[in-house]
């Protein structure tokens, strides 16, 4: 049976001589975060740009003990109270003996499954992660002020795939931050996608379009 312990508070930001300390804020969870380098920043993004991961938590316990190294992220994806633990890859480290194998990566930790985020898929996620980089800012500065109605009237307009210009044109009665803050919000939502996102970088050529609202069905 799936543990269902939610991890909701970080245990302390550790930060021995030299190791880095990022501050975000998450629109995601609402709040700000301290992080320890720039893979587990980008991360981070990867965490806000899926609209499956409903909440997350950062160093949400420790490996083995507090003297110990933390985990990284515990993630909670739709469907799956338990969540999961992200373990971030770090930089190569030098083998304490020519020939000996890397340590063990365990496949579970405290009873949950652990996914292990390598470099290299961070390497492939550049584009799509600047993108995210780019997006989040409208998305921490417009959470307060959300327009429903104007989310809605995008929702209608994108019928078909439309460019971030066509977007903008088609309100420019309204301020263009305020339509971009709108559009971004339903796309963190998984309302609205965008297939160029992971390829190109964001531009007034970028095109969007809504998905289908899935209905919940009824007991017959």
């Amino acid at each position: 049976m799936t543990k269902s312990t939610r991890y909701t508070h970080p245990v302390p930001f550790s930060r021995p001589s030299g190791r880095r300390r990022i501050e975000v804020f998450s629109p995601k969870i609402g709040r700000r975060l301290s992080l320890g380098s720039y893979d587990a920043s980008r991360t981070w993004l990867v965490i806000e740009a899926n609209p499956d991961i409903v909440t997350f938590c950062e160093r949400p316990t420790y490996v083995d003990g507090q003297r110990g190294p933390v985990i990284d992220f515990w993630v909670q994806l739709k469907g799956a109270p338990g969540g999961e633990f992200w373990m971030v890859e770090g930089p190569p480290r030098a083998s304490s003996q020519a020939g000996s194998l890397p340590p063990e990566e365990p496949s579970h930790l405290h009873d949950l499954p652990v996914r292990y985020i390598r470099r290299a898929d961070l390497v492939a996620w550049a584009i799509a992660l600047a993108n995210w980089a780019h997006i989040t800012p409208y998305l921490v500065s417009h959470r307060r002020y959300r327009d429903a109605l104007l989310e809605q009237r995008i929702m209608a307009f994108l019928v078909q795939d439309e460019s971030l210009d066509a977007v903008l044109a088609h309100f420019s009665t309204r301020d263009e931050t305020t339509v971009q803050a709108a559009l971004f919000q339903l796309l963190a939502e998984g309302r609205v996608t965008s297939a160029d996102l992971a390829c190109e970088p964001i531009d007034g050529a970028t095109r969007f379009h809504r998905l289908p609202v899935v209905l919940a069905s009824t007991p017959s």
